[in-house]
């Protein structure tokens, strides 16, 4: 559970989620009304990644943006190349693992694979980018593989979390793809598509929610016991 220890990162994952809860559903608005929704995971919806990708990139810019001058200056003396380099193999191999990983939880093997791929790539940017982005390849996997804990640090909570619940709706997703229903949203990849998109903004209309709370607590005391009991689920993870 988040901590108004530090009012800063609290603005930063507050406005950081607000502007994921404004791009996002206009995306998938304009995608509905042009009559695109149910051809997402194609080759075509590519542009969808790539607005993904400049908004997230956007996003990690303010989440790192500091005040501080010595900070400024350590972070200008690392290797920008090498870093940049490094992020971008380590995103080809979550790409791969979660194309892989799909395959395995029952993704079709011999045809589809471009819809896999976008899948897949929609999947790295929600669930990997963000992590690299802000806290370094190292620090990322440490926090994805469970090695590392994020401690304090409020940003990398919301991004762990962030994480996690794109993997989830994609895998809720799938749930309606064997239904005898005979839609067009029922076809591979559209469910686990739009299901990780579902999770990734759930996710973060959770965290508005939970900084809500935390505000609401300094002059309701009574919402305290909301946030111990939250703070205990959190704890029993």
């Amino acid at each position: 559970m988040f901590s108004l220890n530090n009012q800063l990162e609290l603005r930063k994952v507050t406005i950081s989620s607000l502007l994921t809860c404004i791009y996002l559903p206009s995306i998938v608005t304009v995608i509905s009304y042009k009559g695109l929704l149910y051809s997402v995971g194609n080759g075509s919806s590519f542009y969808i990644l790539v607005l993904i990708f400049f908004a997230e990139l956007l996003k990690s810019f303010y989440l790192n943006a500091t005040n501080d001058i010595q900070a400024k200056r350590s972070k200008a003396n690392k290797n920008r190349v090498g870093d940049i380099l490094k992020s971008f193999v380590f995103l080809l191999v979550a790409l791969f693992c979660f194309f892989i990983g799909i395959m395995l939880f029952g993704a079709p093997i011999l045809d589809c694979h471009e819809e896999t791929l976008m899948l897949s790539s929609l999947m790295s940017l929600l669930a990997v980018f963000p992590l690299i982005a802000h806290s370094g390849v190292e620090a990322s996997m440490q926090l994805l593989f469970g090695i590392k804990n994020y401690g304090r640090d409020t940003i990398t909570e919301m991004l762990v979390n962030n994480s996690i619940m794109t993997v989830c709706g994609a895998w809720l997703g799938a749930v309606v793809i064997p239904l005898d229903w005979n839609t067009p949203w029922q076809q591979w990849p559209v469910p686990c598509y739009l299901g990780a998109i579902s999770g990734y903004l759930l996710s973060n209309v959770f965290t508005v929610f939970k900084v809500i709370l935390l505000s609401a607590a300094q002059k309701y005391p009574t919402i305290n016991s909301i946030i111990n009991f939250l703070n205990n689920l959190h704890s029993a993870k």
